[in-house]
């Protein structure tokens, strides 16, 4: 059902009154009626019209004081407003449009003029409504854009330093300045690869209570709200958000939608810094067998000096003996092969040493082209 137009007319003389019942109400409008300003304002405090008519001579408060408070009352202050006079000096004219009248109608009034006129009234007063309706819901829907552009923004940026991210702390800091940018304050936890917890707060330590509760809540669900906190979980790190708007749903929801967003990329950067820190501890330990290869290398190298070296001292110091303990020549053949099947033995290893020393060389080649 349409609701009708309701107008509120004040005049001190009950005649006139009637006249704009029957009138109005002939037009469709519903008519109520004051004959005082001090009724009138008391009136507008319990009901809503659509359009106030006032004689601007009046017991006590006049007319123009009706309007000047009307206009000054921002409940009010929309409603048009038509003075009816006889006077119709210019003085009177401004002083009515200077109190924010929309119209000015002299006595005595041509009922059709007066008709016609507030038919207009309305018809303006509706459509100004409509518009201001309009430009109020272009004015939200542009405060939105910006809003959304600026957070698509954050987003981006974040985007942009997180790659460079090497290390879970620094990965930290871009997510503290990220969530600073959008009014949020948050601790942040970390799982290596063992599901060993490292945790980060903006400020100091992160609580051993938060690192907790982040660590319960990550066997849960991926968000989980409690009072003014979120927590946001995924498989190598949680988020704990402290002041969630929980009571401002679009802006919430918003909220989630932009955390959804950079924890993903959180997420990715994670793998990667866990995957880097994994290659790092097998490049350590390559490069510790590295260096042991070649500490045998060296060793094996030296050792085998060694033994050649003390076989030949052991054959002359073997020819010198012989020569003093007069022995027989067969005597002296006996003790010669046995020396020279020690020596035979000794050259034998020497080359199995050679083809071990070789296969450590082939060794080292291969793991120096896996650290490279």
């Amino acid at each position: 059902m349409v609701r009708k137009e309701t107008i509120l007319a004040v005049d001190q003389n009950e005649d006139v009154l009637n006249l704009y019942r029957h009138h109005a109400e002939e037009q469709g409008y519903k008519t109520i009626f004051a004959c005082s300003a001090e009724e009138a304002l008391t009136m507008l405090e319990q009901v809503t019209v659509d359009l106030v008519i006032s004689e601007v001579l009046l017991p006590e408060l006049d007319g123009y004081e009706l309007c000047r408070q009307l206009k000054a009352n921002p409940k009010t202050s929309n409603i048009p407003f038509v003075f009816v006079s006889e006077m119709t000096e210019l003085e009177e004219l401004i002083v009515g449009y200077s109190l924010g009248a929309d119209e000015y109608i002299t006595k005595p009034i041509n009922y059709e003029q007066f008709i016609l006129k507030i038919q207009h009234i309305l018809k303006v007063n509706k459509k100004n409504e409509e518009v201001q309706q309009q430009l109020d819901n272009y004015y939200k829907t542009a405060m939105q854009a910006m809003t959304y552009s600026s957070e698509i923004g954050i987003i981006l940026e974040f985007y942009k330093v997180c790659i460079s991210a090497r290390s879970f702390r620094e990965l930290a800091n871009y997510i503290f300045m990220s969530t600073k940018q959008l009014d949020l304050k948050c601790s942040f936890q970390v799982y290596g690869l063992d599901g060993t917890p490292v945790g980060f707060a903006e400020q100091g330590v992160l609580p051993p209570l938060e690192s907790e509760i982040m660590l319960l809540a990550k066997k849960q669900s991926r968000f989980i709200d409690f009072g003014v906190r979120t927590i946001i979980s995924y498989k190598n790190f949680s988020l704990l958000i402290k002041n969630m708007p929980i009571s401002d749903t679009d802006k919430y929801g918003r909220l989630k939608d932009i955390l959804g967003t950079l924890c993903d990329a959180i997420s990715s950067r994670v793998d990667f810094i866990l995957a880097n820190d994994s290659l790092m501890e097998k490049q350590q330990v390559v490069e510790r067998v590295s260096v042991t290869i070649m500490d045998v290398d060296s060793s094996f190298e030296k050792l085998q000096k060694q033994n050649v070296a003390a076989i030949e001292d052991m054959m002359e110091e073997l020819d010198e003996a012989l020569l003093i303990l007069g022995l027989t020549e067969h005597q002296e053949e006996n003790i010669l092969d046995i020396a020279r099947n020690c020596l035979d033995k000794t050259n034998k290893a020497f080359y199995q040493g050679i083809e071990i020393k070789t296969r450590l060389e082939e060794l080292h080649q291969e793991l120096l082209a896996v650290l490279d």
